[in-house]
């Protein structure tokens, strides 16, 4: 075979897997060249990811990243343990707090921007006393429909003094105060207790 057939042939035999005979020789330390290429392809973008990794955190020491990251596990277990008291469901002696602060801090609000206890206030009351009814723990579930209307009393007692006229019978003052806010009020304070005491018959029904 002459020379001009053996590199015409030569190519073929090089790309021929199942190469035989005296090309044999080499096609396949071509093919094994082909496959190392490909190592190193790899290799290279192995580097590549790891070049990255290493920009990304360049100048940061692995104490320090693990560091960080158990910072902020701890920050947000602490975060959750702060916050748990408020999480359902709700115990006894937060929802008496619950029900007693909110109305009144918003109804010093209310006194302050109007002059009186109205629909702020017994806004803010009813949907604290409805949260209350919905994620308590069962064992009090009807603490909110009882201690709710004693709650928006003593509120009423406590912001009603800054509405009083400093003359006139002390009595009779908080007297016609007391009256004068629980009518204008009690739409507000009826029927957040009726809606609580629905949901809370519901509550208790579906447990059972």
């Amino acid at each position: 075979m002459s020379d001009e057939n053996n590199r015409e042939l030569e190519p073929r035999f090089y790309r021929a897997v199942g190469a035989t005979g005296p090309q044999s020789e080499k096609a396949f330390p071509a093919l094994a060249r082909r496959r190392e290429k490909n190592t190193e392809d790899k290799f290279a973008d192995s580097q590549e990811i790891a070049k990255k990794v290493e920009n990304f955190y360049k100048g940061t020491s692995p104490n320090q990243v693990i560091t960080e990251q158990l910072t902020q596990n701890k920050e947000r277990v602490s975060f959750s343990e702060r916050v748990s008291w408020l999480q359902p469901p709700l115990p006894a002696k937060t929802a008496a707090l619950l029900i007693l602060v909110v109305p009144l801090i918003i109804g010093l609000i209310d006194v302050l921007l109007t002059g009186r206890i109205g629909i702020i206030t017994s806004f803010a009351y009813s949907i604290t006393l409805l949260y209350l009814a919905a994620t308590i723990n069962m064992r009090n579930a009807w603490d909110p429909v009882i201690a709710g209307p004693v709650a928006y009393l003593i509120v009423a007692l406590i912001l009603g003094q800054l509405t009083l006229s400093p003359t006139g019978s002390f009595m009779l003052k908080q007297t016609a105060m007391i009256l004068t806010t629980l009518a204008f009020n009690a739409p507000w304070m009826v029927g957040s207790t009726a809606i609580a005491f629905a949901i809370v018959f519901l509550r208790i029904r579906r447990s059972v």
